[in-house]
């Protein structure tokens, strides 16, 4: 079995192995969600991938190849330079904004 492509969500490696599945590859998704304990490690985090027979996979990538320019399939942005920039910058900035206003109302401090 080979990892054929990295999704950042579950819905879209589902999809993908589901164009796949109907066209004759034996495919399957795995995620990384503790075994269904967390499903929520599967979205948001590129944990999602799509896995071929070895046998199957230039007919896989071929396909998924084709299906990205024609649908809103598409691989993960980790495999990309600074695909997950801007997520990780938003992230900061809400931890930012929430330990500024808890800082703010423990010290008492007026904004306006």
């Amino acid at each position: 079995m080979a990892r054929i492509r990295r999704f950042s969500s579950r819905v879209d490696a589902e999809m993908a192995a589901s164009m796949l599945l109907a066209n004759g590859i034996d495919a399957t998704v795995m995620n990384d969600d503790s075994g269904g304990m967390h499903p929520n490690l599967a979205f948001g985090l590129g944990t999602s991938e799509v896995i071929v027979p070895d046998e199957q996979l230039e007919e896989a990538t071929a396909l998924l190849d084709m299906a990205q320019g024609t649908s809103q399939l598409g691989p993960d942005d980790a495999t990309s330079p600074g695909g997950r920039l801007w997520l990780r910058i938003g992230a900061l900035l809400v931890v930012a904004g929430i330990v500024l206003v808890v800082l703010s109302s423990e010290l008492e401090l007026r904004w306006f």
